[in-house]
């Protein structure tokens, strides 16, 4: 999260400033995966730990929660994992929060950016379908399960669906679930 929850309540609560929040969740075996590859995150509780990543996602969930009712036309939340499979679909949503509009070279961005990968790690060509589920082919079961079960909650909160087996994670395993802010 670029800024604290606390921020946000603080900046969506002055009317007059007209602020919007969007916060972006992602299933932590995919955001773990990820900082995996980031010389900035090994050793940083904050971001290599399950736990703390996880309690982090949970007090995320619970003031999303307030947030979204103390402030429905101002924050919202989008899943990364949403947000890949429908790209098209969330980034019109996201521009219409945001009072903006969907541009044709907005489209074009996402006809190009959304379809196959080109480049490393910080490229922002992906096939959007596969990225967020890329976790699954590369971290061990053994790894999967120390993150879920330290995340038990927040992945129950968020929508996370654990993966009960090797087998059942290697074999195109679908992690998404419904959610709810209730």
């Amino acid at each position: 999260m670029v800024c604290g929850v606390e921020d946000a309540s603080t900046a969506v609560s002055v009317p007059r400033l007209n602020v919007r929040v969007v916060l972006l969740i992602r299933d932590p075996r995919g955001s773990m995966q990820s900082r995996k590859h980031r010389v900035w995150c090994p050793g940083r509780p904050d971001c290599d730990d399950p736990n703390t990543v996880c309690s982090d996602m949970q007090l995320d969930y619970e003031a999303a929660i307030e947030l979204s009712e103390r402030f429905p036309r101002r924050f919202r939340v989008v899943r990364y994992e949403d947000l890949s499979l429908n790209p098209y679909k969330m980034t019109k949503e996201i521009l219409q929060f945001y009072g903006l509009p969907y541009h044709p070279e907005v489209k074009m961005f996402l006809d190009t950016h959304t379809k196959q990968d080109v480049g490393g790690v910080s490229s922002t060509y992906r096939d959007s379908k596969s990225a967020p589920f890329h976790w699954t082919k590369d971290l061990t079961y053994e790894e999967v399960k120390i993150i879920q079960d330290s995340c038990v909650s927040a992945m129950r909160s968020w929508g996370y669906r654990n993966a009960t087996s090797e087998r059942e994670l290697y074999d195109n395993f679908n992690p998404l679930l419904p959610y709810s802010l209730s």
